[in-house]
């Protein structure tokens, strides 16, 4: 067993070495990089990271696409409809009919973080002992259910309930499936993939914006019930096939896995590209693994790095607020116009995909896509009277987006062999980051200043930049350790590797007595 792990991890006076980007070995990656490889073959493989493997590799690589990448996307597409269609709901007709005033709107969003960061980490606990093919569909009928009742709601402090619920349940989602996709592709195939899990986000605030004008033209006193009334019915219908096709499509994790289009054979597959990356899947989660998560420097940085996007991000989602307040725009404009921030979201967080994975690392294109967004926030903050100015500086705001799927990425690649860590550590960043997204647009973004927020747009550049400063620091501190300079403590050998070479070993053992 020594010897497969030696040849995993290169260890230099005590320190491993590892990659962070690529999440092989130094001295794998020397290895490689010495081969000539056809230029075809390096432009096959940034075009499309399975088309430079081996066709057995290709296969299942397709194979996993075709199930884990098709639901997770159908699935946030769904989950961002369901948590995000208040806004349009808001500037649709709820705002007279519920007589919403002063902060109310405001604490919508702050009851649905409160449930949504309750849940975060005790979800990643929770999938280390029922099967995330359980889990995560089971949370998304339950999501869906409540997102119906809000069709119900007769008055304001009702959806505060409904909408805490709606974000316990739903905070399983995207930590849910980071875990998944870190489970199945290697890093040089992560990048693209948590981009594109991520567009469908922007895909659906896209959809809930024309499904709203849609309804409002269309289904406006139907059966007594407003057009926002019936987005929250259709969202919540939505969510049901999706949630079932869960239980069948989610893999959980390759050791365990008992989904029907996962055979042996690709068992042995995902088993032997987890080994050649440095991955771990199966944890043995216990106390100390998150003392030792507390004492070393990735979830500190890598947290507030990912707050700070997190928090900068919230601000285009009041740019249909600046609309509704110029009173020269229709309730079909006010919900059509910020799709196009969507459409551009979309192309830049595919753009920051692709060049993350050309380039070979995830921190300078962060910083790159921090540029538009600190632009967009200068000229927010500056609010020129020309509108087509504002319109711009709006429009700025979306495309730094994509980075937050790349931090995630980064995370998984630097932790690849703490699997128990991982797994927490992706809980904390999320839950951190939504402790400041509840209480800070109360402040921020207080819906009786809309739109001239005072404070917003300044502290939002602030937030953009210091993003892209402690991005820097990360790389800085990544380099030191890939030279022996820092004691590079995160990237020691996992029990879990063990238990995964052992049970491997074993299963090749009964297959033999057979």
């Amino acid at each position: 067993m020594s010897e497969v792990i030696d040849s995993n991890l290169e260890k230099k006076n005590g320190i491993v070495t590892v990659d962070s980007v690529t999440g092989g070995s130094s001295a794998e990656n020397r290895s490689l990089s010495s081969k000539k490889v056809d230029w075809k073959t390096k432009i096959r493989g940034i075009i499309w990271d399975s088309l430079d493997k081996s066709p057995e590799e290709r296969k299942f690589v397709f194979k996993v696409d075709c199930w884990v990448m098709s639901y997770i996307c159908v699935a946030y597409f769904v989950k961002y409809l369901d948590s995000m269609n208040v806004s349009n709901a808001y500037v649709s007709g709820m705002k007279e009919e519920l007589h919403f005033g002063g902060l109310q709107y405001n604490y919508l969003s702050t009851w649905y973080y409160i449930g949504y960061i309750i849940g975060q980490i005790p979800s990643q606990v929770a999938i280390n002992y029922i099967r995330p093919s359980i889990w995560l569909p089971a949370n998304e009928l339950l999501y869906g259910a409540f997102v119906m009742a809000m069709a119900g709601a007769k008055d304001v402090k009702t959806l505060y309930a409904l909408r805490f619920f709606i974000g316990l349940f739903e905070s399983t989602a995207y930590v849910g499936i980071m875990t998944i996709l870190s489970n199945f592709y290697l890093p040089d195939e992560l990048g693209k993939r948590t981009c594109i899990f991520q567009t469908s986000s922007s895909a659906a605030q896209m959809f809930s914006g024309y499904l709203q004008t849609g309804l409002h033209k269309g289904m406006d006193g139907v059966g007594g019930l407003s057009a926002f009334r019936w987005l929250f019915i259709f969202d919540g219908i939505i969510t049901i096939p999706v949630a079932i096709v869960g239980f069948f499509a989610i893999p959980d994790e390759p050791l365990s896995s008992k989904a029907f289009w996962f055979n042996e054979k690709d068992r042995e597959i995902a088993i032997s590209r987890l080994k050649r990356g440095n991955r771990n899947t199966k944890p043995n989660m216990k106390f100390q693994d998150f003392l030792d998560m507390c004492v070393d420097w990735p979830i500190y940085l890598f947290s507030l790095s990912f707050i700070c996007h997190v928090v900068a991000i919230r601000l285009y989602g009041y740019m249909n607020l600046w609309l509704k307040s110029t009173g020269t725009f229709s309730i079909s404009q006010i919900n059509n116009l910020p799709t196009a921030g969507y459409g551009l979201q979309i192309f830049a967080t595919l753009c920051w995909a692709w060049l993350s994975d050309a380039v070979g690392n995830r921190w300078s294109i962060i910083t790159l896509a921090c540029t538009p967004a600190i632009i967009g926030s200068i000229i927010l903050w500056v609010w020129p009277s020309n509108q087509s100015a504002l319109f711009a500086g709006w429009y700025l705001m979306f495309a730094e987006t994509g980075a937050g799927a790349l931090f995630i990425s980064w995370m998984s690649e630097t932790l690849g062999t703490a699997v128990e860590q991982r797994y927490l550590m992706i809980g904390v960043a999320e839950a951190t980051s939504f402790i400041f997204t509840a209480a800070i647009p109360i402040y921020l973004y207080p819906a009786d200043k809309a739109p001239r927020y005072p404070y917003a747009y300044p502290i939002t550049f602030m937030f953009f930049t210091l993003e892209a400063v402690v991005t820097l620091v990360i790389a800085l501190i990544q380099r030191l350790e890939r030279k022996g300079v820092l004691r590079n403590k995160h990237l020691f050998l996992s029990k879990t590797q063990e238990i995964l070479i052992e049970e491997e070993q074993a299963r090749k053992d009964n297959k033999e007595a057979v």
